[in-house]
């Protein structure tokens, strides 16, 4: 067991007093005193920093040298300086092998110093067992006086004082750097957490843009920042603060944002992203350094930033919160995105509401009940709102006019238009021959809709007493008449489309029916109705089902048709809207 030094001291100083040995008396003493006045500033409660700058202060005056180190070993085996004096600065100690376990001198075995550096003289271990915790290094004494046996056994004894200290000073460093990025990380939670709220409370996307950028500039205390967000527009500046000049806010080319946002698996300095546009951009506004912003694995954008006044180095801490903080953004983005989205179905479903009424509301409750006639018809929209509309108008003397029409559009506007046709119609019917009132609705839908708004439109009034059908085709699916011996003629007689154009003409035509005879009109959508094999139902495939159905009712002539159209779309459903008028003149 080793005795302790005073009491090795003590020994020494009777042993001198015995030899009258003053001198080297005095000086045992003067070195008893250094160690003493090392060992309290050692206990001390300066500053780590502080407390080894003065350790070596103690000892550089001891011995008296004019340059000295004190290096701390790390957990990866490097010996960092913590203390300097008469020199600037000091590279990190690699040994080449295992140091000393004793205080050596230069030549000595296991003697190694940083590269570069001024030479020392004297290299001394400082070990707390068998675990190298620091070296000190020492320049030559003044006076050119060697390093002897006593100044390398005092130095055996600074080692002994010194490596208790030391360690725990060490180990308190790391604690209170724990506790400090601890305290650093719940006030950075504490943040995140409040900006969340914010973030989370507005729908509004430049304000999430701005709020998160500028928390971005006061965490990493940096005057400048851009961020650059990708979409389906490509790679763009989405918010800048502090930045000069005027980059523009052009989507960057395809190519280079594809090559710039590959290089982004990790944060990186600007220089290092691949040349082109993105980069050039950067480095003219003054950004050095560049964080990647991800939602799962897909990123979305980066957010760049300039130098801290200080320089110091952006750490891994700066990493975790921004990358923590453009992930909250990110998701605020796109809560405001689908919120805007479902909005505008809302407005879109309150649309399509809106037109089904008008819909609803334009179609007869009821077919009229015509003695010597059966009357029937229907319309079913392929979507929610369809474009096609039928009417039955009473006209005096007994005569009923009908009219079947097919709108361009679909949607409210088409709904509204059609309500429109719908309310001229009935305005008009009776008042003034088919061919007239085909002119007028003709002037007033060219006048008032846009030009690629049209309706196809067959109007007719029956006169049931003589069985005479007058009617205007305009554009329309010509109707089949179907006689009681199977014969099929087509009413074509007509114009064109109504809003088309201007000054067009609508010629008359006119039917009489037999007893037995169908007269039954449609729109495309039974004409085009189309199999799973993709093939066309056309005229011929209508005729075949009106003929079949010839005898039936006008009820049962309607039923016919639809399920035939049912039955060749089979499990896909229609691809147009489909409606049918069918007028059947009975038997007497």
């Amino acid at each position: 067991m080793s005795t302790p030094v005073v009491y090795q001291y003590q020994r020494a100083l009777d042993a001198f007093r015995r030899e009258g040995r003053e001198g080297v008396l005095l000086k045992r003493m003067s070195e008893l005193i250094s160690l003493l006045d090392l060992t309290a500033t050692l206990g001390s409660s300066l500053t780590g920093a502080e407390i080894l700058d003065a350790a070596l202060l103690i000892v550089m005056g001891e011995l008296q040298v004019g340059r000295g180190a004190l290096l701390v070993r790390g957990e990866d085996g490097e010996y960092r300086p913590r203390a300097l004096r008469g020199v600037r600065e000091l590279e990190a100690l690699r040994p080449r092998g295992p140091l000393p376990g004793a205080p050596a001198r230069r030549g000595e075995a296991g003697f190694d110093e940083p590269r570069g550096a001024p030479p020392f003289e004297v290299l001394c271990p400082i070990s707390r067992g068998d675990r190298q915790v620091a070296v000190l290094l020492l320049g030559p004494r003044a006076a050119g006086a060697p390093y002897g046996e006593d100044e390398l056994a005092f130095l055996r004894s600074v080692a002994a004082c010194a490596a208790v200290p030391i360690e725990n000073g060490l180990v308190y460093a790391e604690l209170r750097d724990v506790n400090r990025r601890l305290s650093r990380k719940i006030f950075e939670l504490h943040n995140l957490f409040d900006l969340s709220r914010e973030l989370t409370s507005s729908f509004d996307e430049d304000a999430i843009r701005s709020l998160f950028l500028g928390t971005v500039m006061g965490q990493l205390v940096v005057s400048r920042a851009a961020l650059f967000l990708g979409g389906a527009e490509g790679l763009r500046p989405a918010e800048e603060r502090g930045v000069r000049g005027d980059g523009g806010s052009d989507p960057f080319p395809e190519a280079e944002a594809r090559r710039a946002l590959a290089a982004l698996v990790r944060p990186l300095a600007v220089v290092d992203l691949p040349p082109g546009r993105v980069r050039e951009r950067l480095q003219s506004s003054r950004l050095t350094f560049v964080f990647p912003l991800t939602m799962g694995d897909r990123l979305e954008g980066f957010v760049a930033v300039g130098e801290r006044a200080s320089r110091a180095p952006f750490t891994d801490e700066d990493h975790d919160f921004v990358r923590t903080l453009g992930r909250q953004a990110l998701a605020a983005l796109a809560t405001v995105r689908l919120h805007r989205v479902s909005l505008e179905k809302e407005r879109q479903d309150r649309e399509l509401q809106i037109a089904r009424e008008i819909q609803r509301s334009l179609f007869p409750s009821e077919c009229p009940r015509i003695p010597g006639w059966s009357l029937a018809a229907a319309s079913e929209a392929c979507y929610e709102v369809g474009g096609d509309h039928y009417d039955f108008i009473r006209l005096e003397e007994g005569r009923l006019a009908f009219a079947i029409a097919d709108v361009s559009g679909k949607g409210t506007p088409a709904s509204i238009l059609m309500a429109s046709v719908h309310a001229s119609l009935r305005a008009l019917a009776g008042a003034s021959p088919p061919e007239v009132l085909m002119t007028r609705l003709n002037r007033f839908l060219y006048e008032s809709t846009q030009a690629n708004k049209f309706v196809t439109l067959f109007f007719g009034e029956l006169e049931p007493a003589t069985r005479r059908v007058r009617f205007v085709n305009a554009g329309h699916v010509p109707p089949y008449l179907v006689r009681a011996d199977g014969r099929v003629e087509r009413l074509e007689v007509g114009g064109p489309a109504l809003g088309l154009l201007e000054g067009a003409a609508f010629p008359e035509g006119e039917v009489r029916m037999a007893p037995g005879d169908t007269l039954a009109i449609v729109t495309d959508g039974a004409t085009e109705a189309v199999s799973p094999t993709g093939e066309y139902l056309d005229d011929a495939g209508v005729c075949r089902v009106l003929r079949a159905a010839r005898a039936d009712s006008a009820e049962g002539v309607l039923a016919a048709l639809l399920a035939a159209v049912h039955g060749w779309t089979g499990p896909a459903g229609c691809s147009d809207d489909l409606t049918a008028l069918i007028l059947k003149a009975e038997e007497t």
